[in-house]
């Protein structure tokens, strides 16, 4: 019977036992890390070595895990394994593929669509074509961005440039004096309602452009008193006849100047009071203003109260989610779109604020708007101020409302007007004839760059900026290039966001937006023509206080022979009526109040308010059949009608004998006016009698070209004057048609 070596024995179980303790051991490093333990002192001497190698095979093994458990979970910061763990090479390689693959994803996301990869296999070609297609949107989305932009200004320009127009001429009719009444209240509603139309259409351009992104704020420091002011004093206009109080509440220590964009607050402001006023029959309308300091900031809050019609719960959850007006049965003629909250919504959420929105129907509401704006270093507006706007009463005096402008005239200014459309030449003319400039026009920018290079210059050149073949901004550049040093201010109809730097960069001093705004037009002329003509300014200003006939540019020498006129056939009417004889309480009485009070208007539009006031006199005197004040009191009011026609009568020629008539360029210009006569063209006959009366001529001729432009400018009578232009160029009658 074989026996078994004890010592062999033994040894077999020591090895088994190893073995079991490694393969736990190695068991353990796989699927239980946390509990993977190996005590060397345990282990045979002959298997230490083999132990602390399957304990280095663990620390491997676990820093590549942990890079593979980091990578999973998406951390891509974290610690690598040493460059000795070649174990985890592939994973390190995975890692930096990855942190590569996360950097082109961010300029993705960026808008860098020029990404590219090659070292992921399949992914790389998904990845490649994601990048394709988000270039691909993004190029269309541009374009379509392009297309809009484009059709904004398309649209800005093609519906300003008629709007010019209508509201440019209304403007020129509205500032003629001795406008009939009827007339005047025609022109009145056009320029309004031409106003209002404006206002829509830059609504709808300021939603385009907040839509597109290209809706830009530019912060300015402003004072918050004049922005209150005028915001109010635009909207108090609103209210015309209905019963209601304006109410204004102003925090005492608001802050006078805040760093913000001013335009876009007073846009806010005027939404909210516009809408206030014009859904509230009576009751009041309350603008309350205060603030408050948060982080160096100032935190204004405007909130504007109203007892008007007020708004269901349904309307006030879609009050800026739509292109909605409110009760439309009961607001038919109320104007609007129903954008300008919309609008407003977007200029808060700009400017990082908030809209709160109150109302119960039927009693009204109450719109509350807190904005963030940059504090400047300042005082508050003060108690004096606010009482002084407290104590304002908003609800009287709306017929003098309207903003009036005063006009001074400027005889000694010289601007240039360049324009493609004839029609706004026309305007841009009109609505500088009362400064009394000379005013030339051209209709491209080559004759411009053509007169200047001839050493013309003038006080300014209003330059269009879109005209065919070369445009304003390329004119402008090719003038300043000569060395042109004087100020060009462009006329555009573009109301895109950004133009005022655009126009400074391209050589321009300022701008004005079509339709033409007269204030910015009268700031523009005072800057560039007054303000660089002192001298000037100041013996014309002496001139004027010299001669009645002198005292307002508006008194043209048209309207002052109109007057002349009228005032002599009234003083041979009182003559009749009074001083006759002849005075009955009839028809008489009703002839003589009639005359004075056209004598009163009519002496009221050349700025003779003292002799306007005597025929108000003896006008309530007519009324009250007080034929012993007129009788007393007609007299002395017919002499100074007669020293003031007198002091209106054209200079005479001391000796007829010593002027040399161009006979030839008289009889050129006379032809011209009878065949404009002829055609009904009063433009073109107006235009040949502007450039006789620039020339000096006999007496006699004199008052023919003034007889003729009467029978054009009072009675419109084409026939007759074509008839006296043919007379006095000596043509047989018979030729005449």
């Amino acid at each position: 019977m074989k026996t078994t070596n004890p010592d062999l024995h033994e040894i077999n179980n020591q090895l088994r036992s190893v073995a079991d303790i490694i393969l736990t051991y190695l068991r353990d490093i796989i699927y239980n890390p946390t509990n993977a333990s190996l005590d060397i002192e345990c282990l045979p001497k002959a298997f230490v070595n083999v132990g602390k190698g399957l304990q280095y095979l663990n620390c491997i093994i676990s820093e590549t895990r942990s890079l593979a458990n980091e990578l999973a979970a998406g951390n891509l910061d974290c610690d690598l394994p040493p460059s000795s763990n070649e174990i985890a090479a592939p994973l390190k390689d995975l890692h930096l593929s990855l942190r590569h693959l996360t950097w082109q994803a961010q300029q993705v996301a960026k808008g860098s669509y020029n990404q590219h990869i090659e070292f992921m296999g399949d992914f790389s070609e998904a990845f490649n074509n994601m990048v394709m297609q988000l270039k691909n949107r993004w190029m269309d989305d541009l374009e379509e961005k392009n297309r809009l932009k484009e059709f904004i200004a398309t649209v800005s320009h093609e519906i300003r440039t008629p709007m010019n127009a209508i509201i440019g001429v209304a403007q020129i009719e509205l500032q003629k004096s001795g406008l009939p009444e009827e007339y005047a209240a025609a022109f009145d509603k056009i320029y309004n309602s031409g106003n209002n139309l404006l206002g829509i259409i830059n609504d709808i351009l300021d939603l385009s452009k907040i839509e597109t992104g290209k809706l830009e704020l530019n912060p300015e420091e402003y004072n918050i008193l004049s922005l209150i002011h005028d915001t109010v004093q635009l909207n108090i206009i609103r209210i015309d006849s209905k019963p209601i109080e304006f109410i204004l509440d102003i925090d005492e220590n608001l802050p006078l100047n805040m760093y913000g964009d001013e335009l876009r607050l007073r846009q806010i402001l005027n939404n909210l009071l516009s809408n206030a006023i014009k859904y509230t029959d009576k009751g009041h309308v309350k603008l309350s203003i205060k603030h408050s300091k948060q982080d160096g900031n100032v935190t204004l809050c405007f909130a504007v109260e109203d007892t008007g019609q007020g708004m269901k719960q349904e309307d006030m959850e879609r009050l800026f989610s739509e292109y909605l007006r409110f009760n439309i049965e009961a607001n038919k003629t109320t104007e609007g779109t129903g954008i300008g909250l919309r609008i407003t919504k977007n200029l808060v959420d700009m400017m990082g604020g908030a809209i709160d929105v109150k109302s119960e129907y039927g009693k009204g509401s109450t719109f509350t708007v807190t904005v963030r704006q940059g504090a400047i270093e300042c005082g508050p507006v003060g108690a004096e101020p606010v009482e002084q706007f407290r104590n304002f009463s908003f609800t009287k005096g709306m017929e003098f409302a309207k903003l009036q402008i005063a006009r001074e005239c400027m005889p000694y200014g010289k601007v240039l007007v360049v324009d493609d459309v004839g029609t706004n030449l026309y305007v841009a003319k009109g609505l500088m004839e009362p400064y009394g400039l000379n005013v030339e026009t051209v209709t491209s920018g080559f004759a411009a760059i053509e007169k200047a290079e001839n050493g013309e210059t003038w006080d300014i050149i209003f330059m269009d900026h879109m005209m065919p073949l070369m445009d304003g901004v390329e004119a402008t550049r090719k003038l300043r290039d000569l060395g042109y040093s004087g100020a060009i201010v462009a006329l555009t109809a573009n109301a895109l966001a950004g133009n005022a730097e655009m126009f400074k960069q391209n050589g321009f001093d300022d701008f004005i937006s079509k339709p033409i705004d007269t204030r910015h037009l009268n700031a523009i002329l005072n800057t560039y023509v007054r303000d660089r003509h002192p001298a000037q300014d100041g013996k014309h200003k002496a001139i004027m206080e010299e001669s009645p006939r002198n005292r307002s540019c508006a008194i043209n020498y048209i309207l002052l022979d109109v007057f002349r006129r009228d005032a002599e056939k009234a003083i041979k009417t009182l003559k009749e009526t009074v001083l006759g004889g002849k005075f009955r309480r009839g028809e008489d009485m009703k002839l003589f109040i009639t005359t004075v009070h056209a004598m009163r208007s009519a002496l009221a539009n050349i700025g003779e308010s003292e002799k306007s006031e005597m025929a108000r006199t003896l006008e309530n005197a007519g009324h009250r059949d007080d034929k012993l004040f007129i009788s007393a009191n007609t007299e002395n009011f017919i002499k100074e009608l007669e020293i003031l026609i007198k002091s209106l009568e054209p200079a005479e020629t001391a000796d007829d004998a010593g002027v040399q008539e161009d006979e030839a360029y008289l009889r050129e210009q006379l032809l011209i006016i009878k065949t404009a006569c002829e055609n009904y063209d009063d433009t073109a006959a107006y235009a040949a009698l502007d450039l006789l009366k620039e020339k000096q001529w006999k007496r006699e001729t004199s008052t023919a070209i003034e007889e003729i432009r009467d029978l054009l400018f009072l009675d419109s009578n084409f026939e007759a004057a074509a008839e006296k232009a043919a007379l006095v160029c000596e043509i047989p009658r018979e030729t005449s048609r």
